[in-house]
C-alpha cells in the first residue's frame, strides 16, 4: 500500500510541486520502520509501557534521554544500583509525554505485581511518589539484557560503521523533531500570557 501511495504522488517520473522525493523517501522509512514488528517484541514479557515506567523510575528520566553520551555508553550495572527517590504520577506522565489516566492503570498493575511501590513524599505528605522496587529493577536488567542481544545482532548485521553512521543519524532525526515540536510550543502558547 505504501509504495501505491507512493505511486499516485509521484506521477510520470516528477513530483507533485513542492513534494520532494527523497523527503518521501525518508518519511515513508520512517513510516515503515515504526510499524515494524520489532515495536511487538515484549521484553521479558513486558510491554512498551510497562518498560518505560520502570525505567523512569530507575533513572528519575525519560529511559531515552537519560545521558548525553557519544563514544562512552554508561555503564548499566551502575545506573541499575542507582537510587532515585521515586516521581509522582504527574511527573512519570510529563517525562513520557502522555496524560496522567493513560499511566495510571500501568502503575497500578505494576504495583500489584510487587514492582513498583507507593512512599510518602517526605517533603509534601499530601503527595504520593511511586519507586522502583527490587523486582521491578531485575524486570529492568533482564530487559536490557533481552534487548541487547537482538542490538548485538543488529550491528553484527550492519557491521560498526553503518551502525554507528545509523546512530548519529537517528540522534540528529530526534533533535531535529523534539526541537521542531518545542519551537511550535513555544509560539502556540505565546499569546497566552496577553490579557
Amino acid at each position: 500500500m505504501m509504495l501505491g501511495l507512493y505511486g499516485m504522488i509521484i506521477k510520470g517520473g516528477t513530483s507533485m510541486t513542492g513534494i520532494n522525493p527523497v523527503a518521501q523517501k525518508v518519511l515513508y522509512s520512517i513510516m515503515q520502520f515504526s510499524k515494524g514488528k520489532w515495536r511487538q517484541h515484549k521484553p521479558h514479557g513486558r510491554n512498551h509501557n510497562e518498560i518505560m515506567v520502570l525505567g523512569s523510575l530507575l533513572h528519575g528520566m525519560h529511559p531515552g534521554e537519560r545521558l548525553n553520551w557519544k563514544d562512552n555508553p554508561p555503564d548499566f550495572n551502575d545506573t541499575i544500583q542507582s537510587n532515585h527517590p521515586g516521581l509522582k504520577v504527574s511527573e512519570i506522565s510529563a517525562l513520557l509525554r502522555v496524560k496522567s489516566p493513560t499511566i495510571t492503570p500501568v502503575i497500578r498493575g505494576l504495583e500489584d505485581e510487587g514492582l513498583v511501590k507507593r512512599t510518602m513524599d517526605p517533603e509534601d505528605r499530601r503527595a504520593v511518589r511511586i519507586t522502583i522496587t527490587e523486582a521491578g529493577r531485575e524486570i529492568i536488567r533482564a530487559a536490557h539484557q533481552e534487548r541487547m542481544e537482538i542490538f548485538n545482532k543488529l550491528v553484527e548485521h550492519l557491521g560498526e560503521e553503518d551502525s554507528l553512521q545509523l546512530a548519529e543519524l537517528l540522534t540528529k532525526v530526534y533533535t531535529f523533531f523534539d526541537t521542531r515540536v518545542s519551537q511550535q510550543t513555544d509560539t502556540s502558547t505565546e499569546g497566552d500570557d496577553k490579557p
